[in-house]
């Protein structure tokens, strides 16, 4: 029951979540210059070259991680929760902004480029998960989507946010070493790649954000900051 009032939510979420994507401003060329951010920005670089050495580290005793600790991190209510909140997170985000502000565009770009990156890696390594159920294990879509989502929160609202993000972001990453789906390693490096597309698209965002004039000073326009100007 409880799983199918979820399943009715969710697919509500998805509704309006793509119907909000119709009327904002995706497009590829926001996407191929946020990913090119990230991958160039020195704070972004640093978050996925620790995401990769921490999955490196930990890929010689992952199994026996597994073996010992899934199905036994996590109470199964709790477990549940991270599952859920890896699907919706990201929606909720999105859904607490204005469909026609920058920050909606910012976060919606982000979230979009990451199911991307993700799943592509997914389909190119073809690891396979500890419950043997298909070749999709590398890396962990719900832990990086639940680790952009609270990194756009973050970026948006300020740590009064995002810190219940985060932890619920951690708390997904458990539940699915938990569940038997992903690997140590597979957690580590969605966790990585969540958080650097997430701060490689909010610097791209700002530079986009921040307009010179004529009489000096500049012009701040996202929403939710205050436009200011000044002249000598």
């Amino acid at each position: 029951m409880k799983k199918s009032v979820f399943s009715v939510y969710f697919i509500i979420l998805t509704t309006c979540f793509y119907s909000s994507l119709l009327g904002s401003q995706i497009s590829m060329s926001n996407i191929q210059s946020g990913l090119s951010t990230s991958l160039n920005d020195d704070q972004s670089k640093i978050i996925l070259l620790s995401g990769l050495l921490g999955a490196g580290l930990t890929k010689n005793f992952e199994r026996k991680f597994q073996e010992a600790y899934s199905d036994n991190l996590l109470n199964p209510h709790i477990a549940r929760l991270g599952d859920y909140w890896g699907i919706a997170g990201q929606f909720i985000i999105l859904s607490s902004m204005d469909t026609k502000t920058n920050q909606f565009r910012y976060a919606s770009n982000a979230m979009l480029a990451n199911g991307l990156i993700t799943y592509s890696i997914k389909f190119i390594t073809r690891k396979m998960r500890p419950d043997m159920s298909n070749r999709r294990s590398f890396p962990s879509g719900h832990t990086s989507a639940s680790f952009i989502a609270a990194t756009v929160a973050h970026k948006t609202y300020g740590s009064q946010i995002s810190a219940p993000a985060f932890l619920l972001a951690g708390l997904t990453g458990i539940s699915r070493i938990h569940d038997n789906k992903h690997y140590l390693s597979d957690v580590i490096f969605g966790a990585a790649l969540g958080i650097a597309i997430g701060v490689g698209f909010n610097q791209e965002f700002q530079k986009g954000s921040i307009q010179k004039i004529d009489d000096g000073g500049i012009i701040i326009k996202n929403g939710y900051l205050i436009n200011f100007s000044w002249s000598f």
